[in-house]
C-alpha cells in the first residue's frame, strides 16, 4: 500500500528546497502564506498502470502493481511575471534534479506537462497562478496473510 506522506514528503521537500519557496498542499484550510508560493493538489489519486503480479513465500501472499498518479503545481505570487518564473523553475525541478531524487524514494517521473496561466480573479485583483501537471509512478505492494488447506478430507 502506498501511504500518502509516501509521494507528499519527497515532493514537498525536494520542490521546496530547489525553488527555495513554500510548498503547500492545495485547497486546504488555514492561512495563506505570503506570496510566492507553491501549492500542490493530487488530481488523479491511482491509476494502475499493466498487470498487477502476486508473489506467495510461506501464507504471507504479495501482490503489486505500478500505479499512477497526477499532481497539478501551481505556483501563486503577486506578479505575472514571478508566477511565471517560479513555475518554469518548478518545471525544471521535475526535468531535472527531481528525477533523480525522487527516483530514490522509488518515485518516477513520467511526464512533465507545459506551463500554462492559472489566473483567478478575486472581488476586484487577479491572483496570479502559472502551473503544470506533473505524472508520477509509484510500484504499490500489498501483503497478507493467506489461509492454507492442510487436509482435505472427501466422504463419499
Amino acid at each position: 500500500m502506498i501511504e500518502y506522506d509516501d509521494i507528499w514528503l519527497p515532493v514537498q521537500q525536494g520542490l521546496t528546497n530547489y525553488a527555495d519557496k513554500m510548498v503547500i498542499q492545495a485547497e486546504t484550510n488555514g492561512d495563506q502564506p505570503p506570496y510566492p508560493f507553491i501549492a500542490i493538489k493530487k488530481t488523479l489519486v491511482s491509476e494502475g498502470i499493466g498487470q498487477s503480479t502476486t508473489s506467495l513465500k510461506g501464507v504471507i501472499q504479495t501482490m503489486e502493481q505500478d500505479t499512477e498518479l497526477v499532481l497539478s503545481i501551481t505556483c501563486h505570487a503577486k506578479t505575472i511575471e514571478d508566477a511565471e518564473s517560479l513555475a518554469l523553475k518548478s518545471r525544471a525541478y521535475f526535468l531535472g534534479k527531481g528525477t533523480i531524487e525522487l527516483s530514490d524514494a522509488n518515485i518516477a517521473v513520467v511526464d512533465v506537462l507545459p506551463v500554462t496561466n492559472r489566473d483567478v480573479f478575486l472581488n476586484i485583483n487577479y491572483e496570479r497562478r502559472c502551473g503544470f501537471d506533473v505524472r508520477l509512478r509509484v510500484r504499490a505492494q500489498e501483503s497478507y496473510e493467506i489461509e492454507v488447506i492442510e487436509k482435505v478430507t472427501i466422504n463419499n
